[in-house]
């Protein structure tokens, strides 16, 4: 009997340190190319309260914010002309309030919308969460929306 016991315990232990494992991969930073890293930075900064980290090589026309604890968000200047925004590419980032980020942009004079990036609107996905869209400086496409609170 206390054979059993002590393979059951030791199954259940094999068990649960198989379980704790963590992902293979844990999302770390997207970059931006932008036309001016100071003037980018600044609008990620004052919408969504970012601060900025440190950069390993100095000298360059990068900009590093942190989005939450472990994620960063690299601003990395390009000559206007070599940039490419595609239409539907975004990032996208979650609020406490919609209501209130809303609010924040229309002070700021920013035009955004649901299914249209300037319509003052927002859609309710089919899961409940609402969302907007605009876009940033360089013409980079913002999705917001509470699906985290």
């Amino acid at each position: 009997m206390k054979k059993q016991t002590l393979l059951i315990l030791a199954l259940l232990l094999i068990t649960k340190i198989g379980l704790a494992q963590k992902p293979y991969a844990a999302f770390n930073h997207v970059s931006l190319y932008v036309s001016d890293v100071d003037k980018s930075a600044a609008f990620y900064r004052k919408l969504f309260h970012l601060d900025t980290t440190k950069i390993p090589v100095a000298g360059q026309r990068v900009k590093w914010l942190k989005m939450g604890k472990y994620m960063q968000l690299h601003l990395i200047e390009s000559k206007k002309d070599q940039l490419t925004v595609a239409q539907n590419n975004h990032i996208a980032f979650s609020v406490q309030s919609l209501a209130d980020f809303i609010q924040v942009l229309k002070k700021e004079n920013i035009k955004f919308g649901g299914a249209e990036d300037n319509d003052w609107s927002f859609v309710e996905r089919a899961d409940g969460v609402k969302q907007i869209y605009f876009k940033d400086p360089d013409g980079y496409r913002v999705e917001v929306n509470d699906a985290a609170y």
